[in-house]
């Protein structure tokens, strides 16, 4: 009971004193979810992201806050990427939240310690750097994205 009264007071503390900077203090998007959906959620989008790379996905950033920027990526008409920016946000506590939010109280597999994981069950991705920036994406998304990507990468015959 002391230990949640004292992360209570210095989570409202820091939101006095830095602001809402942590991706806990703004809602996170499902996997699998709608362009429409991200839009009630964030707002409308500042910028649409074509990809050359995987021209079956297109991306959109939102703004939700002038701490946070959010890349979404739809594929097949639903939410299968998110990537969450945060200007001020804390590493560990930020992985922390993704994690929760996306492990649906799954274990998560180490692929690359420190950069990449996948959620037990196999169907989410979920990746960071040291770049304030961490993502998550559905895996058949991710296996799609890299199978194109590495067929248009041959050369032609």
């Amino acid at each position: 009971m002391f230990n949640r009264f004292m992360e209570w007071l210095v989570d409202g503390i820091r939101l006095r004193l830095i602001g809402p900077t942590l991706l806990q203090d703004i809602p996170l998007l499902e996997l699998g979810s709608s362009l429409e959906d991200a839009t009630t959620l964030y707002g409308p989008h500042t910028e649409t992201i074509p990809n050359e790379e995987f021209p079956e996905a297109i991306g959109y950033s939102f703004e939700p806050s002038q701490y946070h920027a959010v890349d979404v990526w739809i594929w097949r008409s639903q939410v299968s990427a998110v990537v969450y920016h945060s200007a001020k946000g804390e590493p560990e506590l930020d992985l922390k939240t993704v994690w929760n939010k996306y492990g649906e109280a799954q274990e998560w597999k180490t692929v690359n310690e420190g950069y990449t994981y996948l959620r037990a069950d196999g169907r989410v991705r979920l990746w960071c750097s040291a770049v304030p920036a961490i993502g998550v994406g559905i895996e058949e998304y991710m296996q799609a994205d890299a199978n194109y990507r590495s067929v248009s990468a041959r050369p032609s015959e």
